[in-house]
């Protein structure tokens, strides 16, 4: 394959293989599950092993992604500045992985579906990939693999998504440990249970809605719990007392 160079940039994922990618003056290695950005205009190529030959999975943005004050615009010129194209792109732990696979593994999806939004929609992924890497990766250098990273960014999701269904064997699975490890860590890193954590963010967030609103279903739900005799029960146990009761002394 000869070099070339195209007006528009490319975030690349190689879930497997490995080979390099190469420019005019140098080369980045790739392997399984590396990351790398090529600038829009920049001549390069990808070589493959012979004996492992790549899977590229590219995600491409027009010069206009950066062009402008959109919030996209913004962050792109900072994914710009962080990651030269002379070096890989790699997960600070498992947990920041996953985050990043799963952003292309929804564009991928997106791009086999279309439909009405379709346009939207990719650029609402695309934002939510550059994003994700801004925060879970770096350039250059052996990814870290340590859960105590993995627990540091899944504890930043889940302060702001508190609301969504969180399953122990998934989140294990992101950090890179076995359910049973992952417990132990979360508990020697927060003093909580990863149910007990959740609720009380949950309560934390129900008690707003509850002051704000009066609707006792509407903060059950807003929170993210799932059933409300649960809500009830959860309530009770962290706050003292019960939803009405609550209402009842501070609204």
């Amino acid at each position: 394959m000869e070099k070339g160079s195209w007006r528009f940039h490319k975030i690349c994922w190689v879930p497997v293989g490995r080979g390099f990618l190469e420019f005019e003056d140098g080369r980045v290695i790739l392997g399984t599950n590396s990351f790398a950005f090529v600038p829009l205009g920049c001549e390069h190529r990808f070589v493959d092993d012979p004996s492992e030959p790549m899977t590229l999975i590219i995600a491409c943005a027009t010069e206009s992604a950066s062009e402008g004050e959109s919030s996209l615009a913004e962050v792109f010129r900072t994914f710009i500045d962080r990651f030269p194209r002379s070096k890989p792109v790699r997960a600070r732990s498992a947990f920041h992985f996953s985050t990043m696979r799963d952003c292309f593994r929804s564009m991928l999806l997106e791009q086999s579906r279309g439909g009405v939004g379709h346009p939207a929609m990719v650029h609402a992924l695309f934002t939510q990939l550059v994003v994700a890497m801004l925060r879970g990766a770096e350039s250059g250098g052996a990814p870290v693999r340590g859960a105590g990273s993995a627990l540091e960014g899944l504890l930043d999701e889940l302060d702001n998504r508190f609301d969504k269904p969180v399953s122990l064997d998934e989140v294990a699975e992101r950090c890179g440990v076995s359910p049973r490890r992952f417990t132990q860590l979360f508990k020697e890193r927060t003093g909580y249970t990863l149910v007990d954590y959740l609720n009380r963010k949950r309560i934390d967030y129900a008690k707003e809605r509850l002051l704000e609103t009066g609707h006792v279903a509407y903060a059950c739900h807003e929170s993210g719990f799932q059933d409300l005799a649960y809500f009830y029960r959860s309530f009770k146990r962290y706050v003292g007392c019960p939803p009405g009761e609550f209402l009842k002394r501070y609204s």
